[in-house]
């Protein structure tokens, strides 16, 4: 079997089927079955496809743009839909499962695909290969998911009881502690049971933060948002005497998003908290966003931050926003995870690249409030 990783050629078999069945205007449609209406295909809640088995894609059933934001006319022949929709992580998870059918098998996976405005809608996605005329396919249909599967995974409540009862635990060794330093104040073994102590009480603080969920989602101003991350860290980068490189675009006056502010500033805040890290002192730090409007009227908010750091080492990469994970010393591991998840439970997409010369640039996309305003720009 060829594998789905593998370029090949724009050259494709004619769909085998599926063309013939979403034409409103072939008379092969009542063919199939008489009942069927002619636009039945775009009446169903998935988008339906066929490929072969180097992933090219030969038939995208007509409602995927209505279902998940694309428009299929761009994507026949080609590999496009997996190479350029799908994150990373789930196109590897996506073509081991291919790799591993055999004929008539059929698996499924959930995974993201990034619609024409460059946000991530979760999917439920079902394929089978088949023998067809003149060789194999893989056909398949691919629902949209309302919520996002992996922010449902942690219940709140829980959570906050788990975190409540380590801090009576550590509240207690504290004191113990404490005791221990009047006792015994030139000992060493108490001063790193503190040291310990202390980053456990952090540690906990953290994952207290990353397993929040948005309690309100009021529309905010983005600019604000920016504003009030970057506010809090300007001491810290006059300290360091890094140079901070602001540019925001004219059309996001006045642009909004729907969200929990309190959980975007921390969002934000952990990729600017991850580039002052990363940058040496004197170095510099570049933060630009804008607003884009697409064809449909739907208009998404960009923002990039670029450090001037080493920047992302090829075997780290696709770790960086798995929680723990950490090249750093004496760092949790949290910051960036965080981030991913604070902005993907707002229907966002946070990516993180090397830079075009050095350093590590993150960029975030969010869905923004379409008003008059911007519309009119």
């Amino acid at each position: 079997m060829a594998s789905p990783l593998t370029k090949v050629p724009t050259v494709f078999a004619e769909p085998t089927g599926f063309s013939k069945v979403a034409s409103q205007t072939s008379p092969s449609v009542n063919a199939v079955d008489p009942a069927l209406p002619a636009n039945f295909i775009q009446s169903v809640p998935c988008v339906v496809y066929e490929c072969n088995l180097s992933l090219q894609l030969t038939y995208l059933s007509p409602n995927a743009h209505e279902l998940i934001g694309i428009h299929p006319r761009s994507l026949l022949g080609t590999r496009a839909f997996w190479d350029e929709r799908l994150l990373p992580e789930d196109l590897r998870l996506l073509c081991e499962k291919i790799e591993a059918l055999k004929e008539s098998d059929s698996a499924s996976v959930l995974h993201r695909i990034i619609d024409d405005q460059g946000l991530p809608i979760w999917t439920s996605h079902g394929f089978r290969r088949l023998a067809a005329t003149h060789s194999e396919v893989i056909r398949g249909c691919i629902v949209p998911l309302r919520n996002d599967p992996r922010i449902q995974d942690l219940q709140h409540s829980a959570v906050a009881r788990f975190i409540h009862k380590l801090g009576n635990h550590f509240q207690l060794q504290k004191l113990i502690i404490n005791s221990l330093q009047k006792s015994l104040p030139d000992s060493r073994e108490t001063a790193v049971l503190d040291e310990t102590v202390e980053k456990a009480i952090d540690l906990t603080r953290i994952f207290s933060e990353y397993c929040q969920s948005p309690t309100v989602v009021p529309i905010i101003d983005f600019c604000e948002l920016i504003h009030s991350a970057l506010l809090t860290r300007r001491a810290s980068f006059a300290w360091k005497e890094i140079r901070l490189d602001q540019r925001l675009d004219d059309s996001l006056r006045g642009v909004m998003v729907h969200g929990d502010a309190y959980l975007l500033e921390l969002a934000l805040g952990s990729v600017l908290d991850n580039a002052f890290e990363a940058t040496s002192k004197g170095g510099a730090i570049a933060l630009q966003a804008k607003a884009e409007l697409s064809e449909d009227n739907r208009s998404v908010v960009r923002l990039a931050v670029s450090d001037s750091g080493p920047g992302i080492e090829e075997k780290d990469a696709a770790q960086v926003t798995v929680p723990f994970f950490t090249s750093k010393k004496n760092h949790d591991g949290l910051g960036l995870s965080m981030a991913v998840r604070f902005i993907e439970m707002h229907g966002g997409l946070l990516t993180i690249k090397r830079g075009q010369k050095h350093g590590t640039e993150v960029q975030i996309t969010l869905a923004a409030e379409t008003s008059r305003q911007l519309t009119e720009r």
